[in-house]
């Protein structure tokens, strides 16, 4: 009796060690899909030009493993814009710095900062992140995976709304919504970016990304009651 009891424990423990495994080589095989397809859409063939095709050759697997992980190109896509989010959120967080005893104007303009930095060393995220705010995003991925990237997108944006809230509550600020303001905020330091990212109009204003960012971020200080 004892003996079939032994044996019965070591069978489930076998079991439950070869499904862990199982787990650990499915988040592997996932990994490496990923990284192939950091690869491709980042430094080979391009965001729109790559295909499914591409990231299961540089996997060095079937096409259809691929699909057994991520249903569509997008879906690929959307996870890969998820990692630069999280960087981008954490970024973010950083800047805020809540720890710290900062006026909001400080903190608007570390927040500023920070996004430029982002777009400075994480350009394939950037343009990432600007290619899926057109198209027909919502409708290409599964819902779970929308609302992720809807998620973390809203948790980078907080940041800067409870800078403009603290801006609010100092007086410095006359803004009646503070969500609306950092949504302004946001669309003009974006302009700035995508402007000068395009070299024909980075010739004809003739100014540098830094300054006419950081002129950016000064004028929307002003233009919303900053000092």
């Amino acid at each position: 009796m004892a003996g079939r009891i032994r044996s019965q424990a070591n069978s489930n423990g076998q079991t439950r060690g070869a499904a862990s495994r199982r787990e650990r080589e499915k988040a592997q095989r996932r990994d490496d899909i990923l990284r192939a397809a950091r690869e491709v859409f980042f430094n080979n063939q391009g965001i729109h030009a790559a295909t499914v095709d591409d990231v299961a050759a540089r996997a060095e697997v079937g096409k259809g493993t691929v699909y057994l992980y991520f249903d569509t190109k997008e879906t690929i896509l959307a996870h890969l814009l998820l990692e630069g989010l999280d960087t981008l959120v954490a970024d973010l967080e950083a800047a805020y710095a809540a720890e710290q005893d900062l006026d909001a104007c400080t903190r608007l303009r570390r927040i500023a900062a920070a996004y430029l930095e982002f777009f400075q060393t994480n350009p394939e995220y950037y343009r990432l992140m600007m290619a899926f705010d057109r198209g027909q995003f919502q409708a290409s991925v599964e819902p779970e995976v929308y609302q992720q990237v809807y998620t973390r997108s809203l948790r980078g944006l907080e940041w800067l709304v409870r800078a403009i809230e603290q801006a609010q509550a100092e007086g410095v600020f006359q803004v009646k919504d503070a969500r609306e303001a950092a949504s302004l905020w946001w669309a003009g330091h974006n302009g700035v970016l995508v402007l000068l990212s395009h070299p024909l109009r980075a010739e004809i204003v003739a100014s540098s990304l830094e300054s006419l960012y950081n002129s950016m971020t000064e004028t929307m200080i002003k233009g919303l009651g900053g000092q």
